[in-house]
């Protein structure tokens, strides 16, 4: 049982690891490549009336990492229908600047599920 315990601890501290150094990778994303990400969605009208609206304090960079992702989806996003260009931008958007932003919220995924799993292991084992 104690054995057990301590890889309940050893997963739940990667699990904290893995989070923390994903919240530093963001932050990381929001100080120094928002911009660069920002240069290159010109004709994104969303992403620059944000821009203007809620100016460049942390909360709005935040704010407009989090659209920016939404933008990015795979398939093109409802947010984009009525302009063309804005579509065309998230096309050309380099792939290197599109992985800043995809592995953070693929990390944050895959902490979710690990601490969903995590818990109903600690349930069904009756560690919690």
């Amino acid at each position: 049982m104690i054995d057990m315990k301590l890889l309940f601890a050893a997963i739940a501290i990667a699990l904290m690891t893995m989070l923390l150094s994903n919240f530093v990778m963001m932050l990381y994303v929001i100080l120094f490549k928002l911009a660069e990400i920002e240069s290159h969605l010109k004709n994104c009208h969303l992403v620059q009336s944000n821009s203007r609206n809620r100016g460049d304090g942390f909360w709005g960079r935040r704010y407009r990492l989090t659209l920016i992702t939404a933008i990015l989806r795979k398939r093109p996003s409802r947010l984009l229908l009525d302009d063309p260009r804005a579509i065309e931008d998230v096309r050309k958007l380099p792939a290197h600047l599109r992985r800043w932003i995809e592995i953070p919220y693929r990390m944050n995924a895959c902490f979710l599920i690990g601490i969903l799993a995590l818990y109903g292991w600690a349930e069904f084992a009756g560690l919690v």
